[in-house]
This record gives structure tokens, sequence and C-alpha cells, in this order.
């Protein structure tokens, strides 16, 4: 019988090995040296990626019906400017008060302006300007009436 001290062991290198009772290594898995925590488990045969060939075909269909779509449009679109240049008239003229070049578009059928640049506000404010210069140059141009002063 031995009543001495227990002989003492050494720990080897490294990190010790944990064993974990609810980490078994799947029949066909392989050991790997990472700790518990980052261990990874594989997925289960049945849960592979499943590829829906339909999902394709109702993109492709998709795609198609959307160009189908876009061309539609566009090919609206080129009959209302093409049905939209046969009644609107485009003219250039040159406003008599202002002597400003103006560019109207007018509907034949109905006679209105639909657009016109510079707008007729601001032909407005040039003419009135325009007036009130002329009235100035006017009264420049007369003699100044003439001052008798008397000093008594």
């Amino acid at each position: 019988m031995d009543f001495g001290n227990p002989g003492r062991t050494m720990p080897a290198a490294g990190t010790p090995a944990i064993s974990r009772a609810d980490i078994l290594t799947p029949r066909d898995g392989s050991m790997v040296e990472l700790s518990p925590e980052k261990t990874v488990r594989s997925a289960e045969a049945g849960d592979a990626v499943r590829i829906d060939i339909r999902a394709q075909e109702r993109d492709a269909q998709a795609r198609r019906d959307g160009e189908q779509r876009n061309h539609a449009a566009e090919h609206n679109m080129r009959q209302a400017r093409h049905s939209l240049d046969d009644v609107v008239e485009r003219r250039t003229i040159i406003d008599p008060q202002t002597r400003a070049v103006v560019t109207q578009k007018r509907n034949t059928e109905t006679g209105e302006t639909v657009s016109q640049l510079p707008d007729e506000t601001l032909l407005k404010l040039r003419a009135y300007s325009r007036a009130l210069s002329e009235k100035a140059q006017a009264q420049e141009d007369e003699p100044p009436p003439q001052h008798i002063e008397r000093t008594a």
C-alpha cells in the first residue's frame, strides 16, 4: 500500500479535447479540430436545394409580356405625337410692341395658343418697360424750362 502523494501528470501541449455527448459525428462526417461552439452540422440529405424550372419559364414569360407592353406604349406615344403634329401649327412672329421674336404653337382646330415663348405676360412687361424708357428719353430731349430767380 502506498500512502504517499499521487504522482503528478503534466498536461499535453495545445487545447485539451472536450468531449460532449450532444455533438456526435455522423456516419458520413469527418472529424475536425474545431471547438464544439464552432462546429457545423451538415444539412440532411432531403433538404437539398430545389430548382423550380417552371419559375424560370414564368420569369421568361413575364419578361416577354413586359417587352410587349413597352413596345405597345412606344407605338401609342408615336401615334399620339403624329396626331398632335397634324393639329398643331408652329409659327414664328415678331411682336410689334416689343420687337421680340415669338414662337407660338397653335391648335388649328380650336385656334387656341398651346404654348408661346416668351410668355404673353413677359411681352406685356417688355412693352411697358419700353414705353417708360421712351417717355424718359422724350423728357431728356426736351429743353429744360427756364427758371427766373428773383432775389431781393
